[in-house]
């Protein structure tokens, strides 16, 4: 039995809780994209419907948390999980490298949507924030990656023909 909707759930509440009580400095156009860092995890990692769930729950959590209108968060995870399928099979296999990778270009984006669709960012602030925001989010995305796959393996969701391997049960033809 997978284990993805726990792990999920887990992720996601320890995720929103870190994400909300970091502080957002002055220099950067958004506090470190944690929630997005797990959203990406999923769409690379996961079937289309439970990564598709994920975006949603985690875009909605974002709102939630940041204050900002509903479907701002989730439009954007819900766009950039349709751009991260279409891609993943370029990114390396290395799920950590994954991250850093696609943080640092989403985190900046992120930004960007929020400036435009929200309008609270200057851009002049945004401008400037990008560079931080690529930065925390190549952070961010190899931490949150990191322990993504960490519990996915504590749970049973990856297997291999060593128990290292840690190939996602739905890639795995063993």
């Amino acid at each position: 039995m997978r284990l993805d909707l726990p792990v999920l759930l887990a992720l996601t509440v320890v995720a929103a809780t870190v994400q909300t009580l970091l502080p957002s400095a002055s220099w950067m156009a958004t506090k470190p994209p944690l929630l997005t860092a797990v959203a990406a995890y999923y769409a690379l990692s996961r079937e289309l419907p439970l990564a598709l769930t994920a975006a949603l729950w985690l875009g909605a959590l974002t709102d939630v948390c940041s204050g900002l209108p509903f479907p701002v968060t989730t439009v954007w995870l819900l766009i950039l999980c349709g751009v991260i399928r279409s891609v993943r099979r370029y990114v390396s296999e290395n799920a950590f490298w994954r991250g850093m990778a696609i943080l640092v270009v989403a985190a900046p984006g992120q930004a960007i949507w929020y400036a435009v669709f929200v309008g609270g960012i200057g851009w002049e602030d945004c401008l400037r924030g990008l560079i931080a925001a690529a930065g925390i989010g190549a952070g961010m995305g190899w931490a949150v990656f990191y322990v993504c796959q960490w519990l996915d393996s504590l749970a049973g969701n990856v297997k291999g023909a060593e128990p290292g391997d840690g190939v996602p049960w739905h890639n795995a033809n063993v």
